[in-house]
């Protein structure tokens, strides 16, 4: 959290020291798009992180599951509650972005409204969460991000924070579920 506090402007940081825990839209709604942007790059790994966690990244792979499950389940979200979403889950070597795209056209002009995420993005994050085919707007974006950040990051050791593309990933799943998409299609990443 020392690394976003000092990016975050002094009136946020006196904002954000006054609130209650219970107030988080209040919150959400005096931080800006940028300085969600900033948090949430905090979460990128830096290159000695990343070659740690490369040599490791077999010896921990049984762990990917019960951890992101215990950020979605810290999100607000239950499994349950990912389990009720109709999800197509895209994988492979090449092609998952136009096959994901084609797929969310296809529903889309079904009538069916469509959630896309996708990676990576080439200029803005929003570019990665869609609804309807168009990348979520920013106001939403700031606004579901802090909530969802709040709630996973918050006050947290490093080690017991998402890195930025599964915190990415439980945001959109947040998204999806709140805007009550009928079908979420989600690129591996």
């Amino acid at each position: 959290m020392m690394l976003v506090t000092a990016r975050l402007s002094r009136k946020t940081l006196l904002t954000v020291k006054l609130m209650q825990p219970s107030m988080t839209m209040t919150k959400t709604a005096k931080l800006s798009y940028d300085e969600a942007v900033a948090a949430l790059n905090s979460l990128q790994t830096n290159a000695a992180q990343l070659q740690k966690v490369r040599k490791e990244r077999q010896k921990n792979v049984h762990l990917n599951l019960p951890q992101t499950t215990k950020y979605l389940e810290r999100s607000g979200m239950t499994l349950e509650d990912l389990d009720k979403m109709k999800i197509i889950h895209v994988s492979g070597t090449k092609g998952k972005g136009s096959t994901c795209a084609f797929c969310e056209s296809i529903l889309r002009h079904s009538g069916l409204k469509t959630g896309f995420y996708s990676s990576p993005h080439l200029v803005s994050v929003t570019e990665r969460i869609r609804i309807n085919g168009e990348p979520i707007d920013q106001d939403k974006f700031t606004s579901y991000f802090w909530s969802v950040y709040d709630k996973v990051c918050k006050g947290r050791e490093d080690d017991d924070r998402p890195p930025y593309f599964k915190l990415l990933t439980i945001l959109a799943f947040n998204i999806f579920w709140k805007e009550g998409v009928d079908v979420a299609i989600m690129e591996v990443g």
